[in-house]
């Protein structure tokens, strides 16, 4: 039961911790909106993966011996048609932000490549590869390994804005790594890749070399990334490798979005 919890839990934990959220979220006008990331993900790992129990079960007892779990076969055994149908708009919606923001990946990529253009190659791209059943069948071993991959991410994010700022730590870190007279984000955060790189060492092997199931690992990995990060953050600080004003989160995000918006950005995707 304990590795059914986990498994809902953390094997999209890429996209929830690991910045896919943040990504789209960014552009939101309220803090509001988030509710409905939590909402989608209670529903999506919740009521999703019990009737997905429930489905599999009628495939056990009609077929005893078939114990392969193909997502559109017990679709259209329970519900026939309508059930197929039902589970590629699922599919087709649940990859949307996902296809989005690898999308803005590759037009970072390639600056001169409009944002329609990149979130259709990545979706061609997508849509080709999950043709393939040999490596659609690895997503869920490859989602777990993300997760635990990027949960980092999402850690950094949420100490640097909620954190950092009540422990006397500036927050927006790597943007204000610099003196006045030089330009914003041109130093490296330094705590958050040691911390990654400390982290993975230790739970990839984890994961990959021992019986412990990969689904319980971003329980250490979350643990530790938060618990390092902050302390070589105030070790970076106390020894003064690392010299940045102290901003305000409102103020700062001010200037970011007039920046955008005086390079073409306008602040939207």
């Amino acid at each position: 039961m304990a590795q059914c919890i986990f498994f809902a839990w953390f094997c999209d934990l890429q996209l929830h911790l690991g910045q896919n959220d943040q990504s789209l979220l960014r552009f939101a006008k309220t803090a509001n909106v988030g509710w409905t990331s939590a909402g989608g993900m209670y529903v999506g790992h919740y009521f999703a993966w019990i009737v997905a129990g429930m489905m599999y079960a009628v495939q056990l007892q009609e077929y005893p011996d078939m114990t392969s779990v193909a997502p559109g076969y017990i679709a259209q055994l329970v519900g026939g048609g309508f059930g197929l149908t039902i589970i590629i708009i699922a599919g087709w919606s649940t990859a949307n932000p996902v296809i989005y923001s690898a999308g803005l990946g590759l037009q970072h990529i390639f600056p001169s490549m409009h944002a329609w253009m990149s979130t259709i190659i990545v979706g061609v791209l997508a849509t080709a590869a999950a043709c393939f059943p040999a490596l659609t069948n690895g997503i869920m071993e490859f989602l777990s390994l993300a997760g635990i991959l990027l949960c980092p991410m999402g850690v950094f994010l949420f100490a640097d804005h909620l954190v950092f700022p009540r422990v006397g730590l500036s927050s927006e870190l790597s943007y204000n790594l610099t003196n006045d007279n030089e330009a914003k984000c041109t130093y490296n955060n330094w705590p958050a890749i040691w911390t990654w790189l400390i982290v993975e060492v230790f739970s990839l092997p984890v994961a990959l070399l021992t019986p412990v199931s990969p689904y319980f690992t971003p329980v250490i990995t979350l643990v530790f990334s938060f618990v390092s990060y902050l302390g070589l953050t105030k070790l970076w600080k106390s020894k003064g490798w690392i010299v940045y004003k102290k901003i305000g989160a409102r103020s700062l995000l001010n200037s970011i979005m007039e920046e955008e918006e005086e390079e073409g950005g306008g602040g939207k995707p």
